[in-house]
């Protein structure tokens, strides 16, 4: 099969040819129709991680696809099914066919085309989680985004904007007009005015920038408000002493929050956002174009 490859930590990647794998027994083989392109894919590339790794290797953490075949123990998809889902940090998915484990991968949404697919399970998951499961947003509630416009954050709004909550999105200015169609009830335009005073107290932040706007954010929070970050640990001890609670999420694939986003989208009510896509044979530029600073939504690479 065709594969893109990693030779060199900082250097651009190459298309290969490798065996295909094959499924153990908790296990599923996929084809891959069309994969997306996350920050960490590129960090990876770029050998921020490479601790974590060794090369060659296959980059790449979420697709959609069909199967093709499946373990013994694999019992919720079988042979022919499309499905969608994502590999927690190892890689492998920037390929003509790809393994994952049996919770890894759901039913793809049956309304969305195999691109649109691939460009939910990381980010999708990233703000369902962050959003339900760990700042337990409720209806009412005021939230505050950071990065709003990017791959997680047209997610997290629209996904706080079903539960209920009072959205105020953040991001740089020009995206306004964006991030007010996918549902915020205010917008602020990050770099032309500070979000403390836009945005007064609120009950949760989802940051996903990090930084400065982790102190930052402390400030905005109402007593026993939450602060969540996919960009880092946040310290448990200043928040505790502010008396709020501090996360950082750790996105994981499991097949319920899946099958929950797939549910949310075939309703209508979470839209995805695919800003451009590439062909395999372009990875290296789609790796480039996401580090873009405007990029809104996902890029994707078709297989």
């Amino acid at each position: 099969m065709k594969a893109v490859r990693i030779h060199e930590w900082g250097k651009p990647v190459q298309i290969d040819d490798v065996s295909q794998p094959a499924p153990g027994k908790d296990e599923v083989l996929g084809r891959v129709r069309a994969t997306s392109v996350n920050p960490v894919d590129a960090f990876v590339a770029a050998g921020a991680l490479q601790s974590m790794f060794t090369v060659p290797m296959i980059p790449g953490t979420d697709f959609a696809g069909d199967v093709v075949s499946v373990g013994s123990d694999v019992k919720h998809v079988q042979p022919g099914d499309a499905v969608y889902g994502m590999r927690a940090m190892q890689g492998g998915i920037y390929a003509e066919y790809t393994i994952a484990k049996a919770h890894e991968v759901a039913a793809k949404p049956r309304s969305l085309d195999y691109p649109q697919a691939a460009a939910v399970p990381l980010s999708g998951l990233s703000a369902w989680q962050s959003l339900t499961h760990l700042a337990q947003l409720q209806p009412g509630e005021r939230v505050l985004i950071h990065g709003a416009a990017g791959g997680v954050g047209t997610f997290a709004v629209q996904l706080a904007k079903e539960i209920g909550a009072y959205v105020i999105a953040s991001d740089k200015s020009g995206k306004e007009g964006f991030l007010r169609e996918l549902g915020a009830d205010q917008v602020i335009a990050a770099d032309r005015q500070p979000f403390e005073a836009a945005a007064g107290k609120v009950d949760v932040v989802l940051d996903l920038v990090g930084g400065e706007q982790t102190e930052r954010s402390f400030n905005v929070l109402k007593p026993g408000g939450r602060y969540v970050t996919t960009a880092g640990q946040p310290s448990a001890e200043e928040a505790g002493r502010r008396g709020i609670r501090a996360m950082g999420a750790i996105t994981q694939p499991a097949v319920e929050d899946l099958t929950k986003l797939a549910e949310l989208i075939d309703a209508g009510k979470l839209k995805v956002i695919v800003n451009r896509t590439f062909p395999l044979a372009e990875t290296q530029a789609a790796l480039a174009f996401q580090q873009q600073a405007d990029t809104r939504g996902k890029v994707v690479i078709t297989v």
